[in-house]
């Protein structure tokens, strides 16, 4: 099925989730492009504003406003997201781990950890820009989705991932750059991951305290939605509390039958 995806099939699979998950945000298509005539009409540019945006700004945008958003590098406000989406070589000034000195211990580790978000990166100068649109009402047909939601909504698609997949879905958290390390599963792993918001995206993105993002090819997504389907009885979402006891109450606090009972025999 998933040879067969359109734009169309996408946004009706991105609906599904949506709806199955009660996400709050929409889920948002992602493609990396190779010309500027890729880009649809009607897409937005933040240089068309006179400004420059962050990635996870402009993620944040289309969740909340439905916008479709194309990016270039006349758009980019971060070069490490520049970079690690494939649009130019990394800054001699960011290399050799300079970036990741700013959230390690020191320089050493900031090397290893900027390594590891490296080991992400796409091909330098093997994109012009990235495209964002809201997956349920795409302009163009995306490369994958990212999808924000709370830990049971994003947990509730993970077990649907884990029921095809047969193993859990890997995650990613306290690096860098998250919005690399989702284009990265999308394009290169070519698998779904869940990534915990960086320090940018909760700075600058407007990511809420409780959000965490799950990233998925869309070649995904019927699996996806199958799987959320098949796994309803054993994890709904809203989820469904074990009800079936009888509870408790402490002797300070006599509401329960039985000292009601006890009491009435005691007048007996």
């Amino acid at each position: 099925m998933a040879d067969k995806l359109t734009k169309e099939k996408v946004a009706e699979l991105a609906k599904e989730i949506k709806e199955r998950a009660h996400l709050t945000y929409t889920p948002v298509g992602i493609s990396l492009i190779k010309s500027e005539a890729e880009i649809p009409e009607g897409a937005r540019r933040p240089s068309e504003r006179g400004q420059r945006w962050m990635e996870c700004l402009a993620e944040n945008i289309v969740r909340t406003m439905g916008w479709t958003i194309a990016m270039t590098m006349s758009d980019h406000f971060c070069m490490m997201a520049a970079t690690g989406l494939g649009h130019i070589e990394l800054p001699e000034y960011l290399a050799e781990g300079k970036t990741g000195a700013h959230h390690t211990k020191n320089p050493d580790i900031g090397k290893e950890l900027q390594g590891t978000l490296e080991a992400c990166f796409q091909k330098p100068r093997s994109t012009v820009g990235v495209m964002l649109t809201p997956a349920t009402e795409p302009l163009f047909m995306p490369q994958g989705l990212v999808i924000y939601g709370n830990p049971s909504q994003i947990g509730k698609i993970a077990k649907g991932i884990a029921w095809y997949r047969g193993a859990p879905v890997p995650a990613t958290a306290g690096g860098l750059a998250a919005c690399v390390i989702a284009a990265w599963a999308i394009t290169i792993d070519k698998k779904p991951r869940v990534t915990l918001p960086c320090s940018g995206a909760k700075i600058f993105g407007h990511v809420e305290e409780n959000d965490v993002v799950l990233a998925t090819p869309v070649e995904e997504l019927p699996d996806i939605v199958e799987g959320m389907k098949a796994t309803d009885f054993i994890l709904p979402y809203p989820t469904a509390k074990f009800m079936f006891f009888e509870p408790r109450m402490p002797k300070s606090y006599p509401l329960d039958y039985k000292t009601y009972e006890a009491w009435k025999a005691g007048k007996k």
